[in-house]
This record gives structure tokens, C-alpha cells and sequence, in this order.
């Protein structure tokens, strides 16, 4: 019996602060000022992931992590001569010992644990007496340049990982490695030290200056960043400060982030307190906005926020968020428009849009808003991105990740450019991807994505194992096995998806009403071992027409005008499909090359429209048969398909395209004629 059913929509106003809860690691030795609402899984609780999203992580592990040259990479950053600004072979080791390391533990793959093992080792002997890890040449450090100008970025992800791998391989030499490079930090960068100026110019004289990408800084990477390249320092030294309690990181990080308004010269920290307020937009707190670096700056703001509980640092980022997801996040859940966030509601279509590494850092930063505030509203902003944008970046062996990967495009050109920060990227956030499914808070567990999947969570009176059955959202019916070690009373929270109508939601058949979209349902009870949670999250497939459109240019600055004939896109649940032309099989003849220009939808009502099944057993589906015109008025069927399936760039193995080619088209959103049915 259900003893008990709460239906509560958790905010941080009603509980952040209030909530007493064991730490998040057990390597942080910190009390923080303010609690997370929940705490994501660790990695190591999740001990499966199948259907599509376990086949795709277990490509990512067999061809991309397990054969990428790292050797020549941490050979790069041993040999320490580098002097250039290009930042794509220093960037690699860090992303990719802490994807090995998370892969690794979570699936018993003692090889690559010890080749990640040796990576980080290897890393730790290359280090400096006085700390310093990075691939730049003594030649052209000193006191008053310790670092290159794109160091910042590479030492990010190195000091992340060492603390990763404190943490997950319990190697107190990898802390030891994080602390002297914090060290290296504070003792060169500080007061009458240097600093993170973007240019040669101080303040007051960068007061309103535009620089553009020729001049690069000596400190702060490149000078569109306006300094934020350097200040992104502030997350892995404030996660520092959380594992060692040494206050010099704490009150380093304070002071770099008094120190952003001088350095930008736009006072662009300070102005983000308008855009929270609503009075500005965040394309507006200077000339550029870096989608990436600002989200991975607003990760230690949100750090800052829990260890010092000003809310000033949590109000600034959610406002951020708040914006972005308003007018600067496409309908599949990706940011970035060449790599930054534009004025009003520009999101071109084509060209250089939706960064991976900008998809990596949003699905962090919606993350982290999620366990500190339960606001389910950012697990729905993550479902649309994992279920679309993050697999659709992956080739369909999981041999490489695009740098960008726009609605409508080309492949096969776009995903094999060799390593650089996308690539990296897009492995770190696939071995990042198992941790955000569950997650826990004293005694009640969280079920935020519905994936195929088992997981071991500990709570206070128990441990319980988890095991969602379902092939969501290729079918809408999901079964949830809640199996403590103990017959205890807990809560069990499901999310329930704002898209969803008429959900349904039972325990052990038991049919729970009063259930509410966009919250989550959470089930109080004495749970047995075998009881069953079955949620139905009905799909219909629908049109859906491009809110705010205009015609615009896919170059800065992206010149727009007025378009009456807005596109359409075809939707199921959170599936956003794609018409690709490698699925064509009509006459040669009709073969629509450009799909993007040659294509239109018949906009019949899509309950009209014949289902099929996969292509092929390592995609999702289903698929439908669409009806089309073609230029000329000839109207066809096309076959569409989610767009998480766009990797898929051969038909056949022996027969593949080159790889920098345009072999074939794929559009999400496109010109309607006809309208015989509703769209939406």
C-alpha cells in the first residue's frame, strides 16, 4: 500500500539552506554554507546503461577513449616546449583521464583504469618543482607571464581531472598534483601580480574597447573571451578549497572574481545581476559572449554560491540560464550560435551552431541547477539535449564528435576534423552522461532521466537498487523496480515532464492520481523488495512552427529580415526528427541533394503518417514515412528519423563517403506547403 503520495514542486527558496545531508564526496572536508535539494549519483552507483544511450557510451569507451592517441598528448605536455596560442593538443590529456577514469569505474574495465592509471602518472612525474603542469615552455614563462594565454583553459580540465581522480581512484599523489598547481596559481596570480587582463590596455583605458581575434592575450586566452578564460580558474580551485579547506584558493577565486568588471573593462560580472533582473539580455554585458567559458565560469559562481551562501552568485547564474534558454536554445536543447549567445532570438539555422563543448558545459550547468534548486524545469532542458543534440554530434561508431553541429546541415564533413576541444568534449560529457539519470538527498531518491538502466543508490536507512525497463522515449512506457536491501520507508521522486499530457503514473498497479506535469510525483512509502513503479508519458507526433523566425545570415554579424513563412519541424515527445537524404530510396531521378533547398513538408495531419521501424538495430526510432514536395510542386514520401541518428553517415561499411565530404543533407526544420492537417 501507498502509505503516503506527495506531490511537491521543490524550490530553493522553500528548502536550499534547510536541508542537512552527508556531503556530496567524501573527499570534501568542507561544510558548506548551502545544501543541494539532491546530489547526482556517483558514477560508480550506476552499474548498467542499455538500449540506444548504452550502446552509444560503450562506442565511446571501445573507439574513441580506448584508441585515442593520448601517449603523443601527454608526451606534448612532458616535452613542455610549446610556445603558440593553439590549444589542441594541451587540451587533450586532462578531458581525457578524467573520461577514462569515470568510464573505467563505472564499468569494471580494469585496462583502461590502468591505462589511465599510467596517463595520470605520467602527468604527476612531468610536474614542476614549483607546480606548474601545463605544455608551455619555461622559455616564455616568468613571474609576470606563469602562464600562456590559453593555459587557463588546458589546466581547467588537468586540475578537474586530478581531482577526479583523487576522488574516484583514491590517489592522494593526483591531490597532491591539484594542490601545487593551485599553488602555482596563487603564488604568480594575485595582487601586484599578474592577472587576467585580455589585452595590453589596463583599466581605465579598455573601458567600452571591442577587441577583436587577432589580438590574442598573453594571460587569459583569446581576447574575445574579455578575460573570462582565465577567471573560469575559479571551479576546479574552488572544488579544491572544498577537498582541502585551505582558505588561499577560497579568497584566491573571491579575488578573481572582484577582479572581472576591470578586466572585461564592460563591468560584464556586475551586469549580469541586470540580466537576472531581466532588464538586459546576456549578449549585451559585452561585445562577446563565449556560450562555453561563461557557463563554465558560472559552474564556480554556482561552487562560490554553496560554500558562501551569497545568493547574489546562485540569482546571477540562474537569470543567465533563465535567458539563454528564452531566446538562445535551439528546439533540440543545444546552445551556442558560433560558439556564443546573439542578439534577440537569432539562431541561424546553418553554419557554425551548437558547439559540443558548449553542450557539455549546459548539460553541467542545468545539472547543477537542478540538485541545487529541484526545479525539474532544467532535467527537461537536459532530456531534450540528451535525447537529441548529444548523440547527434557522435558518428554512429563513436569514433569522433563535430565541433558544431547545426539543425540543418551536411555529413559526413563536420565530424572528422581531428582532436581539438570538441572532441574532447564530447567524450568527457558521454562519461559524465550515467551520472545525471539518478540522484539522492538523505533518505529519498530521484529518478530525473528515464534511460534503460541500474543503479545502486545509498541512502540513510538503506541501500536500494534501482532498474528502469523501458526503451524510452522510442516507446512511452516506463517501468521502474525499486528493490531496497531492507524493507524501509523512504521517497522515491519520478519526474514528470512538462511536455507530457494525461501522464499516468501507478505503483505496484495501483493508479496514483493528482499527478502534475513540470514536478516531480514523489511516492512515500515502506518499500518492498519488488514493488513497481510504472509511469506512461503519452507521445503524439505533432508540427511544431519556429517561434520568433526570421531569415538570417549564418555569419557573423548575421544580418536578419523579416520571413512570413516560418519553418516547421516535426516532433514526438522530446524527439526532435530530421529529414536526412541518406534514408532516401525513391527514384534517382528525384533525389533531393540539398535537401535544406529543395524540400518542403506537406503538412497532412501527422497521425496520417505510416510508422516504421529502425534502419538499423543501433539507432532509435521509430521512423515515419513524411510526405514532402520537391522543388517544381512533384510531391514524394521521405523517411524521417530522430535527429540523435544524423552520425549515421554510410549506408555501407565498404562503401563509405570521404570523410570531408558533403555526401549528404539532413534539415530539421523546413518550408510547409499544404496545410491538409493542424500544425501547432
Amino acid at each position: 500500500m501507498v502509505k503516503q503520495i506527495i506531490y511537491s514542486f521543490l524550490v530553493a527558496g522553500g528548502i536550499i539552506g534547510c536541508t542537512q545531508q552527508k556531503p556530496a564526496s567524501k573527499a570534501e572536508v568542507v561544510q558548506l554554507e548551502v545544501q543541494k535539494v539532491q546530489n547526482s549519483a556517483p558514477v560508480t552507483a550506476i552499474q548498467s546503461v542499455g538500449g540506444f544511450v548504452g550502446d552509444r557510451l560503450e562506442k565511446n569507451k571501445e573507439n574513441y577513449i580506448r584508441t585515442f592517441p593520448i601517449e603523443e598528448h601527454v608526451e606534448f605536455i612532458e616535452e613542455r616546449t610549446h610556445t603558440g596560442w593553439d590549444w589542441k593538443k594541451a587540451e587533450q590529456p586532462g578531458k581525457w583521464v578524467e573520461s577514462a577514469i569515470l568510464t573505467a569505474k563505472r564499468t569494471g574495465d580494469k585496462e583502461l583504469e590502468q591505462k589511465a592509471r599510467e596517463m595520470l602518472n605520467r602527468l604527476i612525474a612531468s610536474q614542476e618543482p614549483g607546480g606548474y603542469v601545463g605544455a608551455t615552455s619555461p622559455e616564455i614563462r616568468s613571474a609576470e607571464r606563469p602562464l600562456r594565454g590559453m593555459d587557463a583553459y588546458e589546466l581547467y580540465f588537468l586540475q578537474h581531472a586530478f581531482l577526479t581522480a583523487y576522488e574516484q581512484l583514491n590517489e592522494p599523489e593526483a591531490l597532491e598534483a591539484a594542490k601545487k598547481l593551485g599553488d602555482y596559481f596563487v603564488k604568480y596570480i594575485g595582487p601586484g601580480k599578474a592577472e587576467f587582463w585580455p589585452t595590453e590596455d589596463r583599466y581605465p583605458e579598455n573601458v567600452g574597447k571591442v577587441y577583436r581575434g587577432t589580438v590574442h592575450s598573453k594571460m587569459a586566452g583569446h581576447s574575445l573571451h574579455y578575460s573570462w578564460e582565465g577567471s573560469l580558474l575559479i571551479d576546479p580551485m574552488l572544488r579544491l578549497y572544498q577537498m582541502t579547506g585551505d582558505d588561499r584558493y577560497l579568497d584566491w577565486s573571491k579575488w578573481v572574481i572582484s577582479r572581472i568588471d576591470e578586466w572585461s573593462g564592460w563591468n560584464s560580472f556586475s551586469k549580469l545581476d541586470s540580466v537576472a533582473a531581466g532588464t538586459m539580455d546576456i549578449n549585451e554585458i559585452q561585445p562577446y559572449v563565449h556560450s562555453h567559458t561563461f557557463q563554465m565560469n558560472f559552474l564556480g559562481f554556482l561552487r562560490m554560491y554553496q560554500i558562501t551562501g551569497d545568493q547574489s552568485y546562485f540569482r546571477k547564474v540562474a537569470g543567465a540560464w533563465d535567458d539563454v534558454a528564452e531566446r538562445q536554445m535551439y528546439i533540440t536543447g543545444g546552445v551556442g550560435v558560433g560558439e556564443h549567445y546573439e542578439r534577440d532570438y537569432i539562431k541561424p539555422l546553418t553554419g557554425e551552431m551548437v558547439e559540443t563543448c558548449a553542450t557539455m558545459s549546459w548539460l553541467q550547468l542545468s545539472q547543477n541547477l537542478l540538485e541545487l534548486t529541484g526545479d525539474t524545469r532544467y532535467a527537461d532542458a537536459m532530456e531534450r539535449l540528451i535525447w537529441n543534440h548529444v548523440f547527434a554530434a557522435q558518428t554512429i561508431d563513436g569514433d569522433c564528435n563535430r565541433y558544431d553541429t547545426p539543425p540543418n546541415g551536411i555529413k559526413p564533413k563536420g565530424y572528422f576534423h581531428g582532436p581539438d576541444c570538441c572532441t574532447g568534449s564530447g567524450h568527457r560529457l558521454l562519461s559524465m552522461l550515467p551520472k545525471f539519470f539518478y540522484a539522492k538527498n538523505n533518505n529519498a531518491v530521484f529518478i530525473n532521466q528515464f534511460v534503460k538502466s541500474e543503479a545502486k543508490i545509498e541512502l540513510d536507512e538503506t541501500t536500494v537498487h534501482l532498474s528502469q525497463q523501458t526503451d524510452y522515449p522510442e516507446e512511452s512506457r516506463v517501468a521502474i523496480l525499486v528493490n531496497p536491501e531492507d524493507d524501509e520507508e523512504f521517497t522515491v521522486n519520478v519526474r514528470i515532464p512538462s511536455w507530457v499530457k494525461n501522464p499516468e503514473l501507478s505503483v505496484n498497479g495501483e493508479k496514483i492520481s493528482g499527478i502534475q506535469t513540470g514536478e516531480y510525483a514523489s511516492i512515500t512509502r515502506e518499500w518492498e523488495k519488488g514493488d513497481k513503479i510504472e509511469l506512461e508519458l503519452p507521445m503524439e507526433l505533432r508540427w511544431e512552427r519556429r517561434r520568433n523566425h526570421m531569415k538570417v545570415s549564418d555569419r557573423k554579424p548575421y544580418p536578419a529580415e523579416e520571413d512570413p513563412e516560418a519553418p516547421y519541424a516535426l516532433l514526438r515527445g522530446p524527439i526532435v526528427y530530421v529529414l536526412d537524404n541518406i534514408w532516401y530510396t525513391g527514384a534517382p531521378g528525384l533525389f533531393p541533394a540539398d535537401v535544406m533547398n529543395e524540400v518542403k513538408f506537406v503538412l497532412a495531419n501527422p497521425s496520417s503518417f505510416r510508422k516504421l521501424e529502425v534502419a538499423r538495430e543501433d539507432m532509435y526510432g521509430p521512423g515515419y514515412e513524411v510526405p514532402v514536395e520537391l522543388n517544381g510542386g512533384r510531391e514524394i514520401t521521405m523517411v524521417m528519423y530522430p535527429f540523435a541518428n544524423i552520425g549515421i553517415w554510410y549506408k555501407d561499411k565498404l562503401k563509405k563517403p570521404d570523410p570531408q565530404s558533403d555526401a549528404y543533407s539532413y534539415a530539421i526544420w523546413l518550408k510547409g506547403v499544404g496545410n491538409k492537417g493542424s500544425a501547432n
